[in-house]
């Protein structure tokens, strides 16, 4: 798969529908004391219509313990206002998973988020499936590790896509910039909240947390 503003290349796939990319449904965060140093972790739950490999690898990955997994930014060609996760995961089973942030859904927050926390939790699901309507579902939580990518090009991506936001509510180019600054600084500050206590939380517009860990 061929990628467009980044270093070009390519990923290998072992079979014909990893080479779409799974598309979020709904997102969240889950807090967890003991998960992440009690790090806000953003949750997607992906359309995986076509992709049952992912749905067995999801419920296997709770008996089995961890797993490995590659992580790379990239953004898909031909795709415009998206950025990619390109995760190939090497056991319990090798598959090859591409998540689409669409910057025009307000994906950019899922991945500062992604970023900040460097950790991402996935659950399977379909169209309308939300994290409120069963918290114990099976979830596989990934390391993300930093790559570079934020520094050399999601800074500039993000900052270009909120600038062109401020824009459209009428602000000048200059105040337009400030305020995209801004925003984005405030957006990273929440990054930064970590759970104290003993008490978790799960968000999908403000559920309660999940009983135990995926």
């Amino acid at each position: 798969m061929l990628f467009s503003g980044f270093r070009s290349g390519l990923v290998e796939l072992s079979h014909e529908r990893e080479k779409d990319a799974l598309r979020i449904v709904a997102d969240g965060v889950i807090g967890h004391v003991g998960v992440g140093e009690g790090r806000l972790i953003p949750l997607v739950i992906l359309d995986t219509s076509n992709r049952p490999d992912l749905e067995e690898y999801i419920r296997v990955h709770q008996y089995v313990g961890v797993g490995d997994v590659k992580c790379q930014w990239g953004q898909l060609s031909g795709h415009h206002n998206t950025v990619a996760l390109i995760l190939s995961f090497i056991r319990p089973a090798e598959l090859v998973v591409m998540v689409e942030f669409d910057l025009q859904r307000h994906h950019g927050v899922l991945v500062e988020q992604v970023l900040g926390t460097k950790a991402l939790y996935i659950q399977a699901g379909r169209e309308g499936d939300r994290l409120k309507h069963d918290l114990n579902l099976p979830k596989v939580i990934l390391e993300v590790p930093d790559t570079g990518f934020r520094r050399k090009f999601w800074d500039k991506i993000y900052s270009r896509y909120t600038t062109a936001q401020m824009r459209e509510r009428g602000l000048t180019r200059a105040d337009a910039k400030r305020a995209a600054k801004e925003s984005i600084a405030d957006l990273r500050k929440l990054g930064a909240v970590r759970m104290g206590g003993r008490h978790d939380i799960a968000r999908a517009k403000g559920e309660n947390a999940p009983r135990g860990r995926a």
